[in-house]
Protein backbone atom coordinates (compact mmCIF):
# COMPACT_ATOMS: atom_id res chain seq x y z
CA UNK A 1 0.00 0.00 0.00
CA UNK A 2 1.10 3.55 -0.54
CA UNK A 3 2.21 5.83 2.27
CA UNK A 4 -0.93 7.95 1.96
CA UNK A 5 -3.14 4.92 2.61
CA UNK A 6 -1.14 4.01 5.71
CA UNK A 7 -1.40 7.57 6.99
CA UNK A 8 -5.17 7.54 6.44
CA UNK A 9 -5.56 4.17 8.22
CA UNK A 10 -3.43 5.22 11.19
CA UNK A 11 -5.25 8.55 11.40
CA UNK A 12 -8.63 6.82 11.38
CA UNK A 13 -7.54 4.37 14.08
CA UNK A 14 -6.21 7.26 16.18
CA UNK A 15 -9.50 9.10 15.85
CA UNK A 16 -11.45 6.01 16.87
CA UNK A 17 -9.25 5.48 19.93
CA UNK A 18 -9.57 9.13 21.00
CA UNK A 19 -13.36 8.99 20.57
CA UNK A 20 -13.56 5.80 22.63
CA UNK A 21 -11.42 7.28 25.43
CA UNK A 22 -13.54 10.44 25.47
CA UNK A 23 -16.80 8.48 25.55
CA UNK A 24 -15.52 6.28 28.36
CA UNK A 25 -14.41 9.28 30.42
CA UNK A 26 -17.74 11.05 29.89
CA UNK A 27 -19.73 8.00 30.93
CA UNK A 28 -17.65 7.72 34.09
CA UNK A 29 -18.34 11.35 34.91
CA UNK A 30 -22.04 10.82 34.30
CA UNK A 31 -22.14 7.77 36.55
CA UNK A 32 -20.28 9.66 39.28
CA UNK A 33 -22.86 12.46 39.06
CA UNK A 34 -25.66 9.91 39.30
CA UNK A 35 -23.97 8.31 42.29
CA UNK A 36 -23.58 11.73 43.89
CA UNK A 37 -27.25 12.58 43.39
CA UNK A 38 -28.25 9.15 44.73
CA UNK A 39 -25.98 9.72 47.72
CA UNK A 40 -27.59 13.10 48.34
CA UNK A 41 -31.06 11.52 48.24
CA UNK A 42 -29.97 8.90 50.75
CA UNK A 43 -28.52 11.57 53.04
CA UNK A 44 -31.79 13.51 53.00
CA UNK A 45 -33.77 10.34 53.70
CA UNK A 46 -31.36 9.45 56.49
CA UNK A 47 -31.81 12.90 58.06
CA UNK A 48 -35.61 12.55 57.93
CA UNK A 49 -35.49 9.11 59.53
CA UNK A 50 -33.12 10.31 62.25
CA UNK A 51 -35.42 13.19 63.11
CA UNK A 52 -38.40 10.80 63.26
CA UNK A 53 -36.45 8.47 65.50
CA UNK A 54 -35.38 11.37 67.72
CA UNK A 55 -39.00 12.58 67.97
CA UNK A 56 -40.16 9.10 68.95
CA UNK A 57 -37.47 8.95 71.62
CA UNK A 58 -38.58 12.32 72.99
CA UNK A 59 -42.25 11.20 73.07
CA UNK A 60 -41.34 8.04 74.97
CA UNK A 61 -39.38 10.07 77.53
CA UNK A 62 -42.36 12.39 78.03
CA UNK A 63 -44.60 9.46 79.00
CA UNK A 64 -42.27 8.21 81.72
Amino acid sequence: MSDQVWVAVISALGSIIVAWITATANSRKASKKEEASELEKLRKENAKLRSKLKNRGNKKNEHK
